[in-house]
């Protein structure tokens, strides 16, 4: 009877290994398949900095070593769908106290990033002494808000909303 009691708790040991062992393997799937949906929204030569998963959503950094601009983009892990990109320039003032760009300007520049963007709302807003642009505006996949720089009409930052 003793050995039949070994036998059971062995066989119930290895289901619960094998089940874990493929749990693990399901979960790393899961974030492989994250990491590769955000890349899809940052440029090619984008290196991945790191990953955070909270609960069913991942937050995958990559940093553009052109721009040095830095991509957070938060995946829907059961849906492997982007929901957001905020996407940080690699200067951290935001605005200037010198405006040399018009409201047309700023839409030009947005329009060069974003073609296909519409219902495009420009406003000038201040930080402290710093004036700076906020484009809010949509595209087919996403609703967005982009902040530019009125001297130079560089774009600050972006945050990109998923539909």
């Amino acid at each position: 009877m003793s050995s039949k009691k070994i036998v059971v708790t062995l066989l119930a040991l290895m289901v619960f290994l094998v089940s874990s062992v493929a749990l693990g393997a399901e979960s790393k799937f899961k974030l492989v398949d994250a990491i590769e949906v955000a890349r899809v929204e940052v440029p090619v030569d984008a290196s991945l900095l790191g990953y955070q998963q909270d609960n069913d959503e991942m937050k995958v950094v990559f940093q553009d070593p052109a721009t040095f601009e830095q991509y957070f983009v938060k995946v829907d892990i059961a849906k492997s769908k982007v929901k957001e990109v905020n996407i940080k320039g690699a200067v951290f003032v935001l605005g200037s106290t010198v405006v040399n760009k018009t409201l047309e300007d700023i839409r030009a520049a947005l329009l060069s990033v974003y073609p296909t963007a519409k219902d495009i709302v420009i406003t000038t807003k201040s930080d402290m002494n710093n004036i700076y642009y906020e484009a809010e505006f949509v595209t087919e996949k996403f609703k967005g808000e982009a902040k530019f720089n009125p001297a130079t009409g560089a774009v600050i930052e972006r945050e990109l909303y998923y539909y």
